[in-house]
């Protein structure tokens, strides 16, 4: 048995190019990661936990955390793994998250659809009290340490001028400022929510959430669909308008190899620099039933998300940069 017959889902998505060294290191990686133990000498520990104390801020049910664990990269260098962020445009609540309040105040000590136990990349963390206190102190430096609601506002300053002169925007510029205004609301009250569940007047945990509703921050007035919604590529008018909002935009197609829950190896020093990137665009065809709803099931807006993609971008440099120097 050769190794992509044991471990297709990775290596016959490899991003570069592979060899026979790498596929030992990285099983043999895998297989620590999976007993539990010695988890230092197989992931990069300060990096991974950054990881996961920003995207669990970003609440993105579409993604490793979520329902189908999907949307990621798995990284590894020298036998030790790390993960990069991928596909985030349905992050802030919008996949499969019709109510504001429980995403805003998404727990961030069980911060899964599922089983943590079944997310070896993220079940050490918790497993830890070190590591715990570390991910919340990564937590606490995130939302003291950067001032979101100035990046949003500069990002769509800089974009504003050309999102409403574009004649083949997915939106109306009406949309396009309601999302804006939905983005800086979401991220005000979820920052708001983390420092209560960091300082323990909000429950940290599903559980705790559940029991004790009351202590919860009230996004009521919150319309996620103003940030967009996931469809997979049909209108969505009725969902949007029982939420009091415009209709939404959906997300075109499906995602790549990773709809099957798994995840790429990515190892290091590879010289395969001009390898041919992945385009899900370019693999999707669009064919609206109705095409006067075309603008609606198309897409969600390519320029908000540009500006929401942005957003995240800028965020995990800035909190890099300023980690870096500690």
């Amino acid at each position: 048995m050769t190794f992509n017959d044991s471990y297709p889902n990775i290596f016959d998505n490899a991003k570069t190019e592979i060899s026979s060294a790498d596929k030992n290191r990285l099983i043999n990686s895998l297989k620590i990661l999976s007993e539990g133990k010695n988890i230092e000498s197989v992931v990069d520990i300060d990096s991974v936990i950054k990881y996961f104390a920003v995207h669990n801020y970003l609440c993105n049910g579409d993604s490793y955390t979520g329902s189908i664990i999907h949307n990621y990269y798995l990284y590894e260098e020298d036998g030790r793994l790390s993960m990069i962020p991928w596909n985030y445009n349905l992050a802030f609540g919008t996949f499969q998250n019709s109510n504001a309040t429980s995403a805003v105040n998404s727990p961030i000590d069980t911060p899964t659809s599922g089983n943590m136990s079944e997310l070896p990349m993220l079940n050490w963390i918790f497993e830890s009290e070190e590591y715990t206190a570390q991910y919340h102190d990564m937590l606490e430096q995130f939302i003291n340490q950067t001032d979101v609601i100035s990046l949003i506002d500069k990002t769509a300053s800089m974009i504003d001028e050309y999102v409403e002169k574009d004649p083949t925007k997915f939106c109306s510029y009406e949309d396009f400022k309601d999302g804006i205004y939905a983005l800086r609301e979401f991220c005000s009250l979820r920052s708001e929510s983390i420092r209560g569940q960091l300082n323990g007047a909000i429950p940290s945990t599903s559980e705790g959430q559940t029991e004790n509703k009351s202590a919860l921050i009230d996004a009521s007035s919150l319309n996620l669909s103003d940030m967009g919604t996931m469809n997979m590529g049909e209108n969505s008018v009725d969902s949007r308008n029982n939420q009091g909002g415009k209709p939404a935009f959906g997300e075109r197609g499906t995602v790549p190899f990773e709809n099957n829950g798994t995840e790429s190896f990515v190892p290091p020093n590879s010289n395969n620099r001009n390898a041919e990137q992945f385009d899900p665009d370019a693999k999707e065809e669009f064919r609206p039933e109705n095409s006067t709803l075309q603008t609606q099931s198309y897409a969600i807006s390519s320029l908000l998300l540009l500006g929401i993609s942005v957003f995240v971008l800028i965020s995990g440099i800035i909190i890099a940069l300023k980690l870096k120097r500690r």
